[in-house]
């Protein structure tokens, strides 16, 4: 009985070493839900038929890109196409990813997240569109690479406020850094 004794201390540091180990290794595996399949690019744009000052003077045109699509719509039509903010964030293969493409303001917000793997130049995504925090829109599109999708957004100052999301990249094998 107290050779049993004797060896409970031993039998402790044992485990308290190997747990010690454990964690030690446990730290230095990366977390590969954070890897990135892409970047994804998020575009903010009020459309309006009365001057287009009105969102606000020293605002810039949408890109050509956005510009030309935009115009091959039928349900949103506007004279005019003012950009008011824009941001491109990586896309985490397991985690909700957040672009706010009105810097400073967290009344806009789009949160996406991929549903499995790139295929080709094509993601499957959830995205939701959160306005004064309170989700107003979920959809779940398949996004293509250099094609964009417009979700009409609130009317706002005489037109809408349209929300343009572009995948702008894709990794080949869903892990790692994204592609260019």
């Amino acid at each position: 009985m107290k050779q049993a004794f004797q060896l409970l201390p031993v039998f402790f540091l044992s485990v308290i070493s190997s747990v010690n180990l454990l964690s030690a290794q446990a730290e230095g595996v990366k977390d590969s839900g954070t890897d990135s399949v892409g970047e994804l690019k998020v575009s903010l744009i009020f459309g309006t038929d009365l001057d287009g000052d009105k969102a606000g003077k020293d605002l810039k045109e949408p890109s050509k890109a956005q510009l030309d699509a935009l115009r091959k719509l039928k349900k949103i039509k506007f004279a005019h196409y003012r950009l008011l903010g824009e941001d491109q964030q990586p896309i985490l293969r397991s985690y909700e990813n957040w672009a706010n493409p009105m810097k400073g303001s967290k009344e806009l917000l789009l949160c996406f997240q991929p549903r499995g793997k790139p295929m080709g130049d094509q993601l499957k995504m959830d995205l939701e569109f959160w306005q004064s925090h309170k989700k107003i829109m979920k959809s779940g599109d398949t996004l293509k690479k250099g094609k964009l999708l417009f979700i009409q957004g609130p009317a706002w100052r005489g037109g809408k406020i349209i929300i343009a999301v572009e995948l702008i990249s894709l990794t080949q094998s869903g892990a790692g850094g994204a592609a260019k």
